[in-house]
């Protein structure tokens, strides 16, 4: 039986997912809590700076309506199965949305 990729929409709480996501970029990733660079996130569980654990992933590459999304999708949970990934879009649009309200709250 084939496996294959699709998006589910569930609750979430925005500020455990900012804490603790890695996101990856062209050659390697961020961590979301406290920014990070140049993580391999083939290889890190925990933020080397500020010690979160890593429980989602997203990728910059990996936003937009592009067909290649599946692949970068793909290739990104071959390598780490044990994290959620999060799409970009959503996410970059929750956290807009937080700060604004922060801001204007």
């Amino acid at each position: 039986m084939s496996e294959f990729l699709i998006r589910v929409w569930q609750p979430a709480n925005i500020e455990n997912i900012k804490s603790h996501i890695l996101i990856v970029g062209d050659l390697t990733a961020d961590c979301g809590h406290c920014r990070a660079l140049g993580l391999k996130y083939a290889e890190v569980h925990t933020c080397p700076e500020c010690g979160n654990e890593f429980m989602f992933i997203t990728a910059r590459s990996a936003s937009g309506n592009a067909k290649s999304i599946g692949g970068v999708v793909r290739r990104i949970k071959s390598r780490r199965p044990d994290l959620t990934f999060v799409d970009y879009d959503d996410f970059q649009a929750l956290i807009g949305k937080q700060t604004a309200r922060d801001f204007f709250g």
